[in-house]
């Protein structure tokens, strides 16, 4: 990515999060287990978070309304698919089969995240979006880091792992 066009990289951002946040209440609606619908429930809460930091951080680069004609419209703005549409069943799996699947495909999604909001950051001269962007890489990597600690504990020993990012 050598010269990013901000409009470009505000829709792809915007994207990204609206599929995070679809991706997360599907597999929030499709998880068997309690615990596993409280942690994709949340995951996609804080999709809706990221998507106020960036109209926060772009409020100077697009007006209010074309914001919000961005955030509301149906239309892909890219191609880029960093989250799946949906899970799909395996058929003949086992009960945690889902879940470890849902996890699986999240751990993927939110490295395709990071590397992808890196690379914006590698190409950002302004340093409040660069400490924005940082923020949100963060948040994507204790996205990833509670995926995987849930996916180690549920695919060794059946049980959702639970940890105080839940306030449980």
């Amino acid at each position: 990515m050598d010269k990013i066009n901000v409009k470009d990289a505000i829709k792809t951002a915007i994207q990204m999060e609206k599929d995070g946040y679809s991706f997360y209440k599907k597999a929030a609606a499709q998880i068997t287990s309690q615990m596993g619908k409280d942690i994709f429930e949340s995951l996609a809460k804080d999709e809706e978070l990221h998507l106020e930091v960036f109209q926060k951080l772009f409020d100077d680069k697009i007006g209010s309304s074309e914001w919000d004609e961005l955030v509301n419209s149906s239309q892909k703005y890219t191609n880029l698919s960093i989250f799946p549409k949906d899970l799909k069943t395996v058929e003949g799996s086992s009960p945690n089969t889902n879940e470890l699947d849902a996890l699986r495909m999240a751990m993927d999604s939110e490295k395709e995240a990071i590397d992808y909001y890196s690379e914006i950051l590698g190409c950002t001269i302004d340093d409040e979006a660069k400490k924005i962007i940082n923020e949100i890489i963060e948040q994507e990597k204790n996205h990833y880091f509670l995926l995987e600690q849930e996916f180690n504990h549920l695919s060794s020993t059946g049980y959702w792992y639970e940890l105080d990012y839940l306030g449980g």
